[in-house]
Order: C-alpha cells, then sequence, then structure tokens
C-alpha cells in the first residue's frame, strides 16, 4: 500500500442534479459519469468512484451515488461501507424530496459523520443563498450532520472548494479508522472482465484484510478462488484493508457467476441465510405501521431482495418504534454481523424502515418459548460490545454449539475467539468438549445435566452398591444424549470441575465409595457360611459384622444384596436367618403331630428359647404356624413350601 493511501471512504448524497458528480469533479479531477448513458442523460445511474487526495497528502475513496428515486437501490449499494457522507443541496432548488429520503436512509445506515454542501451558489443572490441556508439547517437539525460542518460552493466556478477539500480533511483527521480485526468481508458492487485478466469485482471493504493469493468465498454461490491481484485505486498493492475501494482480479471464477450483491469473504467464515435475526427501526415520517409477515424489499450491503417480517413480540411496529425481529429472504444472501439495512414498502416502493443484523445466520423459532429466549438472546447481544461478553451470550443461548459454528456466527479471527473461548473457560462460565469437533456447553445447561446426573446417580448408588457407578452407555440413557462421544467428553468435563467421580470410565457421586466385587462377594459367601453354620442359632447383624470384620456399611450392602436375592430375612430383634435354614426348621415343626411347644421345638432344633422364640413368632407373621394359648398349630400341612 502507498504511504499516501488513506482508508477512508467518502459517500455523496443528494437529490438528482443537485451536482452531486460536479462537485466530485470538482475536488478530485475525476468525473465518475462513466457510461455513455449518464454522459446522455446527464445524470448518475451507476456507482461512481474517484480517489481524492487531500491537502494534508492523504488519499481517500469517493463513492458518487445516484440522486434520482429510481436508483434509490444503488444509493443504498453505495452508502454501504461508507465512513463519512457529503449531502448536496443545490442552492437554487433547495431540500428536495430524495434529499431528505438520502439522508433517511443515511441515518438508518448508522452513518455518524459527515458534511453538508450547498452547491451552485453561483445561480443564486444573497437572499436566496441565506433562504437555502435556512432550509439546509432545518433539515438537519437533530441528525447526525446538524454539528458538521456547512459548506457553500459552486463546482462550476471553483468557488469554495479549497475551504472543502480543507473540510474533508478535517472529517478524515477526526473520524476513527475502521477496525480491520476479523475475517474480510467485501460486498460487491462492480463486476467486470479484464481481457487477459479474467473476472474483476470492486467493493469497500467492510472487515478484515485481504492479500495475493489469499483463498476467498464467493457468496451466497458457495464457490472458492484465489485472489490473483489486488487494487486500491487502480494501483496494484499485496494487501487492502477493511475501509478502503479494493479491486480483486478472481482466479476460476466466470463474470456469469457474479454479480453486485455478491460477497466475497474470508474462506470459512461466514454464510449464505435466508434468515436473518434483526433490529428494525421504523421511519416516525411513515404514515403506518409494518405488520408480521408483511412482505418488504431489503437493501442489506450491495443486495436488494424480496423478504417478510418476522415479527417476534409483537403484531406491529408502529412508526418511531424499535423491536427485534426476523427478516426472512426469499433468495440466499451474506451478510456480516452489525451491517446496517433499509427497508423499503413492496409497493409503492418507499423508505419506511432500517435497522442492524444483529445475527447474520438465524433459526425461526418453533414456539413462544423459543420467541422468548430469542428475544432475550437479541436483547444480550445488543447491549454487549465485547467479543467475549457476545461469545457469552450466544452460548447461553443456544446451550450447546460446535465452535465452528460459534467462529462463523460471531466473524471474530481465530486468535481472538481463542482468547475468548480461553478466558470464559477459565473462570467457569462455559464448558468446552474437545473431541473432532470442539463443543461450548453453557453454564446453565451443564447445571442441567449436573442436576439430572446427581439425582439418577443417587437411585443408581441405592439400586447397585456393590457397583463403581455408571457406565458411559447408562450416562448417555440417563442425560437423552445418542452420541457416546459426547457422552464420554461430558463425563471427562464433570471429572475436571469435581462435580462427579470418574474412574475406570465409571462415573459416580463424590460421596459414594466404591467397594471391590470380588471383595463383595467374598463377604457373601462367607455369611452364608457363618449362617449355615450356626444353623438355628442364629447371630445378630452385629454379631455376623463383627466376625466378617467389616463395617455396618458393607454389611448393610451385603443384607440389601441377599434380600433382594430371598437369600436371608431379618427377624426379632436383629437375627440373621438363611433360607436354607428356614426351609429346615418349616419341615421339622411340620413333621410334630397336635400342638406345637416351644420346649419340644427347642429340642428338636438342640438350641435355646432365644433362638427359637422369635423363629416361631416369624412363622406366625408368615401365617406357617398360629399360636393357641402357649402352644401353636401348624396350618395347612399339605400346602407347598
Amino acid at each position: 500500500m502507498k504511504t499516501n493511501e488513506y482508508p477512508f471512504v467518502i459517500g455523496t448524497a443528494g437529490h438528482i442534479d443537485h451536482g452531486k458528480t460536479t462537485v466530485v469533479k470538482a475536488i478530485s479531477g475525476i468525473d465518475c459519469d462513466r457510461l455513455s448513458e449518464e454522459k446522455r442523460r446527464g445524470m448518475t445511474i451507476e456507482l461512481g468512484f474517484a480517489p481524492l487526495t487531500l491537502p494534508c497528502g492523504k488519499t481517500i475513496s469517493i463513492i458518487d451515488v445516484p440522486g434520482h428515486e429510481k436508483f434509490i437501490r444503488q444509493m443504498v449499494a453505495g452508502a454501504a461501507g461508507i465512513d463519512a457522507v457529503m449531502l448536496v443541496i443545490a442552492a437554487d432548488d433547495g431540500v428536495m424530496p430524495q434529499t431528505r429520503e438520502h439522508l433517511e436512509i443515511l441515518s438508518l445506515l448508522g452513518i455518524k459523520n459527515g458534511l453538508t454542501v450547498i452547491n451552485k451558489i453561483d445561480l443564486v443572490d444573497d437572499e436566496m443563498l441565506e433562504i437555502a441556508k435556512e432550509d439546509v439547517q432545518s433539515l438537519i437539525s437533530g441528525t447526525f450532520l446538524e454539528k458538521g460542518p456547512v459548506m457553500n460552493v459552486s463546482a462550476y466556478t471553483g468557488e469554495g472548494i479549497p475551504e472543502l477539500l480543507d473540510a474533508i480533511g478535517d472529517l478524515v483527521e477526526n473520524c476513527a479508522q475502521k477496525n480491520r480485526e476479523g475475517p474480510f468481508f467485501l460486498p460487491v458492487d462492480r463486476v467486470f472482465h479484464i481481457p487477459g485478466f479474467g473476472t474483476v469485482v470492486t467493493g469497500t471493504a467492510i472487515k478484515g484484510t485481504i492479500s495475493v493469493d489469499d483463498d476467498v468465498d464467493i457468496l451466497p454461490l458457495l464457490e472458492v478462488s484465489k485472489v490473483r491481484s489486488v487494487q486500491v485505486h487502480n494501483e496494484p498493492v499485496e494487501i487492502a484493508y477493511a475501509g478502503q475501494r479494493v479491486a480483486l482480479n478472481l482466479a476460476g471464477v466466470a463474470l456469469s457467476e457474479i454479480r453486485r450483491g455478491d460477497v466475497v469473504a474470508a474462506k470459512n467464515c461466514f454464510a449464505a441465510t435466508e434468515c436473518l435475526d434483526v433490529e428494525i427501526k421504523l421511519l416516525p415520517s411513515v404514515p403506518e405501521p409494518i405488520h408480521h409477515w408483511q412482505r418488504i424489499r431489503l437493501h442489506v450491503g450491495t443486495s436488494d431482495v424480496i423478504a417478510r417480517i418476522s415479527l417476534l413480540d409483537r403484531d406491529k411496529i408502529i412508526p418511531g418504534e424499535c423491536a427485534a425481529a426476523q427478516i426472512l429472504t426469499e433468495e440466499p444472501l451474506a451478510v456480516c454481523r452489525d451491517a446496517h439495512f433499509i427497508l423499503r414498502s413492496y409497493s409503492p416502493l418507499r423508505t419506511v424502515a432500517g435497522g442492524r443484523v444483529i445475527m447474520p445466520v438465524a433459526e425461526k423459532p418453533r414456539n413462544k418459548l423459543e420467541k422468548i429466549s430469542l428475544i432475550k438472546f437479541l436483547n444480550a447481544m445488543t447491549e454487549h460490545t465485547t467479543g467475549r461478553e457476545r461469545l457469552l451470550a450466544l452460548a447461553e443461548y443456544k446451550k450447546i454449539i460446535a465452535c465452528k459454528d460459534a467462529l462463523l456466527l460471531l466473524e471474530l479471527d481465530q486468535a481472538e475467539f481463542e482468547r475468548n473461548i480461553a478466558s470464559l473457560e477459565a473462570k467457569g462460565s462455559i464448558g468446552l468438549l474437545k473431541m473432532a469437533d470442539r463443543f461450548i456447553i453453557s453454564l446453565g445447561k451443564m447445571e442441567e445435566y449436573r442436576e439430572k446426573l446427581a439425582s439418577d446417580l443417587g437411585a443408581f448408588h441405592k439400586e447397585h452398591p456393590e457397583r463403581k457407578g455408571m457406565d458411559q452407555e447408562e450416562v448417555s440413557c440417563s442425560l437423552s444424549i445418542n452420541d457416546s462421544r459426547f457422552s464420554r467428553e461430558l463425563m471427562k468435563l464433570f471429572n475436571r470441575l469435581a462435580w462427579f467421580a470418574v474412574e475406570d470410565d465409571r462415573i459416580r457421586l463424590n460421596y459414594f465409595r466404591p467397594f471391590d466385587e470380588a471383595v463383595f462377594m467374598n463377604n457373601v459367601s462367607a455369611l452364608k457360611n457363618i449362617l449355615l453354620e450356626a444353623s438355628y442359632m442364629m447371630p445378630t447383624v452385629n454379631e455376623a459384622a463383627e466376625k466378617l470384620n467389616i463395617t455396618a456399611e458393607e454389611m448393610n450392602r451385603i443384607l440389601v444384596y441377599l434380600k433382594e436375592r430371598k437369600d436371608l430375612v431379618i427377624i426379632g430383634d436383629g437375627f440373621v436367618l438363611h433360607s436354607e435354614v428356614e426351609s429346615a426348621f418349616r419341615e421339622k415343626i411340620a413333621a410334630i403331630d397336635g400342638f406345637i411347644t416351644l420346649a419340644e421345638v427347642r429340642d428338636i432344633t438342640c438350641s435355646s428359647r432365644k433362638y427359637v422364640l422369635p423363629l416361631l413368632e416369624y412363622f406366625d407373621t408368615k401365617g406357617i404356624t398360629r399360636r393357641v394359648g402357649d402352644k401353636r398349630i401348624f396350618l395347612n400341612k399339605n400346602r407347598k413350601k
């Protein structure tokens, strides 16, 4: 880039035949009416472009746009990407309808800087000039031009042109340059063929930088190309920046494959869309509201498409009101985040509203809850200014999103994106699942998973106290996750956060202490042997635990395990009765003729009252025996055991 080349674009605006093109020629020496029809008709039809060297030595760009009402589309296309505006008003005509509409459009497009030029002062006397000045002041009052300079010139005689150049120089010095960060984005406003070179596109670079040999996407065609050469103001350069008028020679692209309204962008950083999340402001001057699902003409960047308005929380937008909405286009287009746009009524054509793109690739909400969530997200994206804040808002809205999709939606360069992820992850605001494609998971979604899994694990540990924890398949089932790789990485994330313990691909609650299954089964067998050897002189739970040398918690696990398998029961004051001993006892008392006495049972079991009494009382509760005074009778000896 030449040392005097400065990335700044100033655009003209104003009513037809007020001398915009003549003013541009007077300050730059270049006639922007390049088409024969423009020469013949004496008016600008297409966009014109010129370099302008300022008194300070800096060279900026001028875009000369049509003023006729029929060419508003070209006017909006020209306004895309400009840094400041030069509103031209003829002293002999004063403020005209297209003057007002152009100013409205510029305000809606978010232009913040500019100056006003009263041209053709050679055609009026002092009194008429004063009237024109009053007319201009009334027009710009309350607008972004109110505090800017108002210059009186004659592009025909040259009067006031040096002062105008100085004013433009001051304007450039006081305006901040476009941010060069982020991926390259250029809306195409001209396409032509140069023999021996091929297809060339021009436009104002909105974001990023572009270099020779860079790979680019052509959207919405989804074609991939390589930049053969780069020019700024007809001079070859190695690199061009946001804020410059840029010409790109593209390899492998036919002239018929690209048109004005398309976009040349950094590869894999933007996408075509038919649904935009936006903020719309209806002009106070329009006579009627915009209604939900109204058909409308959308001008954004250099594209012009038919679309419908989908309102999220109301049926209509009244004049002067702002609202979050979605725009659904009838054909795909590519836009960048924060791009300003114009809405014109479908018929008759009139500028009615404008706004800003909040999310360039959107999805239509399916129900009322999703609409509420979307509105909350769009409000957050409007309020937040940093990439980190927007990444957090996106994660909270989407709950789970692939990093490549988040990068595309936020339009950050890779380095800044990675810094934001690292910062939010370190603070615990998001989680990062590292699979083939990395996924961001919001804190809210993680806590939702945590609550569900904790509940299910609590029940699992009670049901399977002998197991170390849930395996991956069981976790997937608990959380309704179909992707096994996702659930595996989620388990690792929970382990890193110390929310749960993961060991041998099993996940458990932190307080749960798993035990050795082999030791557990050995203790199960040992308890069975103790009970069989004790026979009718049954040990209590505590006595059995002491013999096994295990804790009460471990003993309880064994008892639950054996009771579920009906291998034992607890009777009386905590005596442990094995099922085989129970069966043998039943057979012994069934063999007694007549009444059963406690002494008789004691003798045939070779035990004592301490054990026989709880056994008989247990049989009473089961309906095997029935007590009659101090004796018992055996009920239904023929009944199956």
